[in-house]
């Protein structure tokens, strides 16, 4: 690339948002060049959830050892082996990402599609040039999509020992004997469960009232039972307060509930946007209240000519959203750059499922109980429940006992939530949200007939079982 080099769109950031995208504006015609200073691909595939997902299938293929024996399968003693589990994370990683340096199969798509890759920081110099070392880029348009970054709250002491985040548990060479997670969102519960699996002792601290606090009381409750099932310390309603480095290689963790020793401590305290060092007062693009680039549903952010999408605009954090986000925001920004007035697209996030891969599942999508009350202003809802334990699938399987839950509005009887903790409740899931997606009454997905014996069946059970309380 020459010192100076001038583009239609410039997406800053190669994760599934801006990959997204950049494979966007090339399908309009734009010229694109993409900025990353890390790995192509981004956080999902190298370091946030593909290799979570390795890590929790190594600690599911432990616990069904285990049980073995109820199938009449003998095994002997079985453990996990953090080292194996490891090299098992880095062969998927390497599966989806090419390997390579910089990610081989991103590089390969990006010469496919006629997509240029600048490596290093990027930093705006004006509205339209950035600069990455001593090369000034100049575009029409451009798409930040630069992600989060770890948030690692300002609690004393933290700082100055040698924790770990969701990024950087692969590189310990064993499982730690003891382990504090601070916070019991997603990734905390995530990596509760498989270390917890790994033979360590695990406390999971969490300031709000229950675990995966975003979800409907009755799930975050059964999530939690799941967790102490497999050994795991919860502790909510505990600010943490300092943290100590102790003698012997043993950290203490203050919170308001007490103490807790531990040899490694863990911060899965949440994400913040990552756009320090972009310079984007030099661009005229300003942050809100909580440091995000806010964005209408074109992806637009208050300057014209500059987008955002992903995990920076504030909005959802999850892969799924980011691709749907990056797709928009990169299209209608080669509308921009090219000149063209029509043909713009916008986000439609009106039904997104979630899932948490714990063991078993955690999945939802729409609102919960006290959500819909609130949004539609009622005091009664419908809702049904099935227990998933009571499923023929669930006894075939020796699985663990879970819930589905479906909420649907009194008059429309239209489905406003569906919410599911059990063995595959993330494949269940989408039966629910493809009946939101299309707008059916409740009444549609439980007169469908499932096939026997499925987890599904659980689906059609809670939608026949919907009653206004």
């Amino acid at each position: 690339m020459s010192k100076s080099s001038r583009y239609d769109v410039i997406v800053i950031g190669s994760g599934s948002a801006g990959f997204s995208a950049a494979e966007a504006a090339r399908r309009v015609g734009a010229s694109v060049c993409v900025i990353e200073r890390g790995k192509l691909g981004g956080e999902c595939p190298n370091w946030a959830c593909v290799p979570s997902k390795a890590f929790l299938r190594a600690a599911k293929a432990l616990r069904e050892a285990r049980n073995a024996s109820v199938f009449g399968v003998r095994t002997g003693a079985v453990s996990l082996d953090f080292g194996g589990a490891n090299a098992y994370r880095a062969t998927v990683v390497e599966s989806i990402t090419g390997g390579g340096e910089r990610g081989l199969r991103y590089e390969r798509l990006a010469h496919r599609m006629k997509i240029d890759v600048a490596y290093g920081s990027a930093l705006f110099s004006d509205p339209h040039a950035v600069e990455v070392g001593d090369a000034r880029i100049l575009g029409n348009a451009f798409v930040i999509a630069t992600g989060t970054e770890e948030f690692v709250p300002p609690v004393p002491g933290l700082a100055d020992i040698a924790y770990v985040t969701s990024r950087t548990a692969h590189e310990m060479d064993r499982a730690p004997k003891s382990l504090v997670i601070i916070g019991a969102g997603p990734v905390g519960c995530e990596y509760a469960t498989f270390f917890s699996a790994a033979g360590t002792r695990v406390v999971l601290v969490q300031g709000a009232s229950a675990v995966l606090n975003r979800e409907d009381p009755e799930i975050s409750a059964l999530a939690r039972t799941a967790l102490v099932a497999h050994g795991v310390e919860v502790v909510t309603d505990a600010d943490v307060t300092e943290v100590i480095d102790g003698r012997g290689g043993v950290y203490g963790v203050k919170t308001s509930k007490g103490t807790h020793a531990a040899e490694t401590v863990m911060v899965a305290a949440g994400k913040r946007a990552a756009v320090s060092g972009l310079d984007l007062g030099n661009a005229g693009v300003t942050l809100d209240g909580r440091g995000n680039v806010k964005t209408d549903r074109r992806g637009r952010t208050a300057v014209k000519h500059v987008f955002a999408a992903g995990d920076v605009d504030g909005g959802f954090l999850f892969t799924h959203t980011a691709h749907h986000e990056g797709s928009v925001a990169g299209h209608n920004a080669a509308l921009v750059a090219l000149g063209k007035r029509s043909g713009w697209r916008e986000t439609d996030e009106r039904v997104v499922p979630r899932v948490t891969f714990t063991d078993p599942e955690v999945a939802s999508v729409g609102l919960t109980v006290e959500q819909a009350k609130a949004a539609f202003k009622l005091k009664r809802l419908l809702v049904g429940r099935f227990p998933v334990g009571a499923l023929g699938r669930a006894a075939t399987d020796h699985a663990v006992d879970g819930l589905v839950m479906i909420v649907a509005h009194p008059k429309t009887r239209k489905i406003l939530g569906c919410h599911i903790v059990g063995e595959r409740a993330g494949e269940m899931i989408h039966e629910a949200a493809l009946a939101m997606h299309l707008n059916a009454a409740v009444d549609r997905l439980g007169s469908m007939i499932h096939a026997y014996p499925t987890y599904s069946e659980a689906v059609m059970a809670a939608a026949n079982g919907v009653a206004l309380e």
